[in-house]
């Protein structure tokens, strides 16, 4: 298969790395900001949302009405700018749901009512890009998450893929637990194929500048009671406003991503199933929000050890139940954890297997393999350093159509997701990882040439980012950003 071909392709080796450029050029690096500028912009106001309790990210909440000021809160507790960093003269956004190296290939749509939006996060508005007579959507808001690989491949090169993929994953994750706690629901539709939903956002008529073609991952339902109607019949109609600020000055086009991009999308119906497991929770003395908002990504970790029931906690909520976040029923839920237990009270470090479709963790073999978990990680010290560090992984043989290779990476990270959100929870931070050298989990640990490694993600003590400032959303545009 393509997809499986292009994993194995753009693995990293100890002796040789996927291909790309081998170094940055600053001059060329594309902008994270997409901004259709001749459209009209609709500013979103910040919220001051109730103090939910951590277990509400999981739990059923009141239903709130779908207007313009719960759509505001939507992104902001999703896709927001909400910080930024400076050191010296440089300064740099940071937003509440994270990206490979901060580069952030998504971009994100709205249809709501009449109207056709892009949310622009660093005006912190929403763009119209088309408007009808009549309704488009029925009962509730249309999401659509793309990418620009173009922000990735500037500097991973052809495994810019698989980081799009996998943030795509951490998106959907934020979306659904920030949709929850508006109580509203959020499912992915798979009834209709994505080379017609792909036409609600205008992509198949969009002209773009030189490689900075935008790849579709994924649409959604977000509503209330009614699952909302797309109007299709009216979308022929719409006049698409789509010419954008050019994003780089130059660049190089990687074509094995839009090569495989075309083979993933998936033309037929499809269903998640779930485990039925009760699911409880530790207490937090965080609220939903509060955690949502101070997630970052670790830079580093204090070799501290962490306790049993909360590394127990922290797997619990991987667990593929029809609750937030894969109750949006877009994930093969087949993607297993291959554990290093480095520092946890009660549990004797070594490797471990989490299957997360029976709940059972399993010892590989005793040990410190911090050095191990290290040189895995691209001899980056988050593996070592961490409480723990988890390598997701996935049996070939689950992915038997092109477009369940997508579906696998949105699931690893949604899980990436869930372990920020754990992480913070519990007064932790987490780092998700996405270089790593793939063999060494599936064939030296695993001894299965048919696992396929999609993801690494470390969690412990954190070393303390200092310049780290908060901002409101809405303050981003006002920075030279």
């Amino acid at each position: 298969m393509k997809s499986i071909n292009y994993h194995i392709q753009t693995k990293h080796f100890p002796n040789k790395f996927a291909k790309s450029l081998g170094y940055l050029d600053w001059e060329t690096q594309p902008s994270p900001y997409k901004s259709y500028y001749k459209a009209k912009k609709i500013p979103l106001i910040p919220s001051n949302p109730p103090k939910l309790s951590y277990e509400k990210l999981y739990t059923t909440n009141t239903p709130s009405p779908i207007n313009l000021k719960t759509i505001s809160q939507f992104f902001e507790y999703s896709l927001s700018i909400n910080a930024i960093k400076e050191y010296f003269t440089s300064r740099w956004a940071v937003r509440v749901n994270p990206s490979s190296g901060n580069l952030h290939p998504e971009e994100s749509y709205i249809i709501f009512e009449n109207s056709v939006f892009h949310f622009n996060v660093k005006e912190f508005c929403l763009e119209e890009i088309a408007k009808s007579e009549n309704k488009l959507v029925e009962n509730g808001i249309i999401f659509i998450a793309t990418s620009i690989p173009l922000r990735e491949s500037w500097k991973y090169g052809e495994r810019a893929l698989r980081y799009c993929l996998l943030d795509t994953g951490h998106i959907i994750a934020a979306t659904r637990f920030s949709a929850n706690l508006l109580g509203w629901k959020m499912e992915y539709v798979s009834e209709y194929k994505e080379s017609e939903l792909q036409k609600l956002i205008g992509l198949q008529k969009a002209s773009f500048y030189k490689n900075e073609d935008e790849i579709f991952e994924g649409t959604f339902y977000i509503y209330n009671d009614k699952k909302p109607k797309i109007n299709f019949k009216e979308f022929e109609k719409l006049e698409f406003n789509l010419e954008y600020k050019k994003l780089a000055k130059d660049s190089i086009r990687w074509d094995i991503i839009f090569d495989i991009a075309k083979v993933l999308k998936r033309e037929e119906p499809f269903q998640s199933n779930f485990i039925k497991e009760k699911i409880t929770f530790n207490p937090s003395p965080f609220n939903a929000f509060e955690i949502i908002d101070k997630r970052r990504s670790a830079l580093g970790f204090k070799e501290k050890f962490i306790k049993k029931d909360e590394f127990l906690d922290i797997l619990d909520k991987t667990l593929p139940r029809n609750i937030p976040p894969f109750d949006t029923k877009v994930t093969l839920n087949k993607v297993n954890l291959v554990i290093f237990v480095n520092r946890v009270d009660g549990i004797e470090s070594g490797i471990y297997f989490f299957d997360r479709e029976k709940n059972s963790l399993s010892l590989i073999e005793k040990g410190d393999f911090s050095e191990t978990a290290k040189f895995v990680n691209c001899a980056q010290d988050l593996g070592k350093d961490s409480a723990f560090s988890i390598s997701m992984t996935i049996d070939k043989k689950h992915l038997n159509k092109e477009y369940k290779y997508k579906l696998a990476m949105f699931e690893a990270g949604m899980i990436g997701q869930i372990l920020y959100i754990e992480a913070e929870a519990k007064g932790y931070r987490g780092c998700g990882i996405g270089c790593f050298f793939d063999n060494l989990v599936s064939i030296d640990i695993l001894e299965n040439e048919d696992i396929l490694t999609l993801y690494g993600f470390s969690i412990g003590e954190p070393v303390i980012d200092e310049r780290i400032i908060p901002i409101r959303p809405n303050e981003a545009k006002l920075l030279n950003l």
